[in-house]
């Protein structure tokens, strides 16, 4: 069930890359709905208009102006950064939670845990790395299938 024998650009990616499109339960109808972010990932010292829709019931909410700055943002908590939102793909292992803000987290997820070579090439000491800050448990050898077979599992509901 291994994605790949090894892998080279996980110590590189930042958390901050998957927040665009980030899936999470509606607080309306439970139903998935949609953190629409623009252009997030590059980081701007203010972000304009952030929404959150529901297709299903129709919620729609939007922040105009997001502060860069403070305490209003979460970012590597099972809630979306904006409106502090459950993440639509969530499921617990052993005691833990497993979560993605969206497919392309659930793919580096997978690609992360499902190889067998983890290369930093050079980015030995980037400790602000996805890859670098998975916890132990996710990471182990000995839980690797059934990480992944979570991760697929995530990956059905969308």
């Amino acid at each position: 069930m291994y994605r790949s024998a090894r892998t080279k650009h996980t110590y590189r990616t930042q958390l901050y890359e998957f927040i665009k499109d980030i899936l999470v339960i509606c607080p309306n109808c439970s139903d998935r709905a949609i953190v629409k972010t623009g252009n997030f990932q590059e980081m701007k010292f203010e972000i304009q208009e952030v929404r959150v829709v529901c297709i299903q019931c129709t919620y729609f909410k939007t922040l105009d102006r997001v502060p860069m700055k403070g305490k209003q943002l979460i970012f590597g908590a099972p809630v979306d950064p904006f409106f502090h939102l459950p993440v639509w793909f969530q499921t617990t292992f052993e005691g833990e939670l497993l979560w993605a803000y969206n497919a392309d987290h659930l793919d580096f997820l997978a690609d992360h845990v499902g190889a067998k070579l983890r290369e930093r090439n050079g980015f030995k000491f980037n400790v602000k790395s996805i890859g670098a800050r998975l916890p132990r448990w996710m990471t182990s050898k000995k839980n690797r299938d059934e990480i992944l077979k979570a991760i697929h599992h995530l990956k059905s509901r969308a």
